[in-house]
Order: structure tokens, then sequence, then C-alpha cells
């Protein structure tokens, strides 16, 4: 007879264990946040790096494919590059604007005097002056330089646990063969379920990167036709913010109109620029992600926001960013555990969750 819920029997002792396991697992998570943070990063760039091997294996010299380990070093080596390259362009974009930010401030300031000198009003100018003052972007610009180069000291730790991932590889199935001697149903199953959710871990991934980076090259796009200084750092906060649902996007397209306003001293520039870039997302958000990716995340708009506020108290603006990566992978897991299907149910946007392999 079939259960007439997913939901297991619960009790005061299991309601117990269960709360007392949560909180431990958020002491751990803060606690040992130094270890954690690099490990999902690196978890997160060896799904890159293994998609990118997949692509190279289709590349034929005299009708053959490169050996796996050779498709492993130039996949590591390749994504190893773009970010060493990304980061030096990100710390000079950001460098530049540290320096020449006082300057750009000043010259605002004599063009809300102008303004104000035409309306007939002084008050207009001592308004946006303190409003300026208040946003503190000098202090923002050397704030993000400084966590720059924090991301990038610990790049090495993040190193580190990518080489590993990728030497363990070679040791999976082995482990796999010890652990079922017989090669019966269980095995066949516990191995359907494991490439179904390697399967859509490494889809969600490498769609939802590809997606920040068609945004980010179009936005880029935009921004140097609109003549918006450090074009690259603000495609590139563009990219990173697309994977914060909701928010994201929405900063990544006012701090660049901002800018705009700052170093033109117009401020119909923030409702051009503004309206240009939440142009892009809008379209991409609304018509093209949804083609590419199906459901997305398929992830309830409250358990995003919850997972946000969570993972954003944990770690940060690193937090956030991971937050729906690490949850859409959690509901991709327990979709495929009998004991954890009502999980998957209550996390996802309208209870369609994978079924089991059977």
């Amino acid at each position: 007879m079939e259960n007439e819920s997913l939901i297991p029997k619960i009790n005061a002792s299991s309601t117990f264990y269960v709360l007392a396991s949560l909180a431990l697992s958020v002491i751990i998570l803060i606690y040992f946040d130094s270890i954690f943070k690099p490990l999902v990063i690196a978890f997160l760039i060896w799904f890159i790096i293994n998609q990118l091997k997949l692509s190279l294996g289709k590349i034929k010299i005299r009708g053959k494919t490169l050996p796996s380990l050779i498709r492993s070093i130039l996949a590591f080596a390749i994504i190893t590059l773009v970010l060493y390259l990304v980061a030096e362009l990100l710390i000079k974009n950001i460098e530049g604007i540290v320096q020449t930010m006082p300057e750009h401030i000043n010259d605002l300031n004599k063009s809300f005097n102008k303004v104000s000198a035409i309306i007939h009003n002084p008050n207009y100018a001592i308004y946006l002056q303190k409003w300026m003052n208040n946003l503190n972007l000098s202090g923002m610009a050397t704030s993000i330089v400084s966590s720059l180069s924090s991301v990038v000291a610990n790049s090495a730790v993040v190193l580190v646990y990518v080489i590993f991932f990728l030497m363990e590889e070679s040791a999976q199935m082995i482990k796999l063969d010890k652990l079922f001697p017989v090669k019966k149903k269980q095995y066949k199953k516990f191995i359907k379920n494991l490439q179904s959710i390697g399967d859509s871990i490494r889809y969600y991934i490498w769609s939802m990167t590809a997606i920040s980076l068609t945004t980010g090259a179009i936005s880029y796009a935009i921004l140097l036709v609109m003549g918006v200084e450090y074009a690259f750092l603000w495609s590139f906060l563009i990219f990173i913010l697309n994977f914060i649902p909701y928010i994201g996007p929405l900063i990544s397209s006012i701090l660049p109109a901002i800018f705009a306003v700052v170093t033109t001293g117009d401020l119909i520039q923030f409702v051009y620029v503004f309206a240009a870039l939440e142009g892009v997302q809008i379209i991409i958000g609304n018509f093209i992600q949804p083609m590419v990716m199906g459901k997305g995340t398929n992830l309830g708009p409250v358990t995003v926001i919850i997972s946000l506020a969570f993972w954003g108290m944990l770690w940060g603006v690193v937090g956030m960013i991971l937050a729906v990566p690490i949850m859409a992978v959690i509901v991709i897991i327990c979709s495929q555990i009998p004991s954890t299907r009502y999980l998957a149910i209550f996390l996802s946007e309208k209870g369609d969750i994978p079924d089991l392999e059977e």
C-alpha cells in the first residue's frame, strides 16, 4: 500500500535532533566560513572545468579525441588563465575609479551649482551634494578593492581545492565499485540517481553561467556605446549579480547609471543608462532565460528570498551570490532521495520535481 503522504512521521525526539543538527550546521558554517566559502567556489569552478573538458572531448585530432588527462589539464589551464586576467582587469578598473573619483565629484558639484543658478534655487545644489557625500563612492570603491584583494589572496586555497577535485575524479568509479561488490538493481539505481543529480547540477550551473555571460557581454557593448567609463567593471558586476534573483539585476543596473551621472554631471544620464541596462535584464530574464533553462532554478520566491537572507547573513555578499546555486543543488539532491523528496517539493516553485529513477 502506498504512503498517504511523503512527509515522514515526526516525533519529539526526531524534531529535537533535526533542530540541533540545523543549529550545529549554522555554527559550523559561520565559524569555518574561511574553509567552506573557498570549498563551494572551488566546487562550482570544478563543474565549469568539467563542462569545458566535455566540450574539448568533441575536438578530434586524426580522428582521435584528446586523452582525458590532457583535456583536464587544458580545461584547468584555460579557466585559471581567464580568472587571472579578469582579476587583473578588475583591480585596474577599480584602482582607476579610486584615483579619479575626487576629480569627478568636483566636476559634478560644479554642474550642480550651474543648475542651481539657472533655476535660482541654491538649495538644489546643497541637497544633491549632501546626497553624493552620503553615497561615499570613494569609500565604496576602496571597500570593493580590499574585498577583491581578499578574494585574490584566497584564490590559492580555491586553486588547491579545484586540483584535489580533479584528482579525485579518477578514483570515483573505483570507490563506487567497492561500495557495491555485487552489481545488482541497487547499484544500477544508485548510479542512475548519481548521474541524474550530476547532470542536473551541471546543466544548471553551465546554463546560468552562459545566461549571465550573455547579459554581461551585451551590457558591456551598451556601456561602451553610451561612453560609460570602466565598462568592463560594470559588465562584470552585471555578470556576477545576475546570480542573485530580483535584487542583483536591479543593483547592477543602478550602479553604472549613478557612475554615469558622476562622470558626466548630467542627471538625465541616469535614466538613459538605467533604462538600457534594465531593458537587457528584462528581455533576457523573461524571454531568453526561460527558453534556455526551462523551469530555471525551480525555487519558489519565498525560498529564494529566505535563502538570500540566510546565506547573506552567513557569508555576506559571497553568500548571496552563492545562495541560489546552493539551494538549487539542494533541491536537486533532495528530489532524488526518497526520504527527503518532501523537502524538495516544499522548496520548489510549484512542487514539480524530477521523478525518482527506478
